[in-house]
């Protein structure tokens, strides 16, 4: 049964709809989900909770964030040297 009483997502229905395939879970529950707060509010919570890993998507963002602001200060300060220089050099 993937559907309570209520109308709402069983827990059964919560993992056919996790376990299906992008575009490829059953519709009516895609369509419920799609239009029930209450079922959107504990599918957000399942994926919150304490006990589920961080994905690694985010944290490779972070890392690449941070190597590019790294490298564009690096740019930054050798674009200043070379200034610099260029305006000590004698004409």
């Amino acid at each position: 049964m993937l559907l309570d009483a209520r109308g709402c997502l069983t827990e059964a229905g919560f993992r056919t709809l996790s376990g299906a395939t992008p575009g490829a879970a059953p519709p009516e529950l895609a369509n419920h989900l799609a239009s029930c707060q209450r079922c959107q509010d504990r599918m957000l919570a399942a994926e919150r909770s304490p006990g589920a890993a961080p994905t690694r998507h985010g944290a490779s963002r972070l890392w690449l964030g941070i190597l590019v602001a790294v490298a564009g200060l690096l740019l930054a300060l050798a674009a200043l040297v070379v200034v610099r220089m260029l305006a000590a050099a004698p004409p």
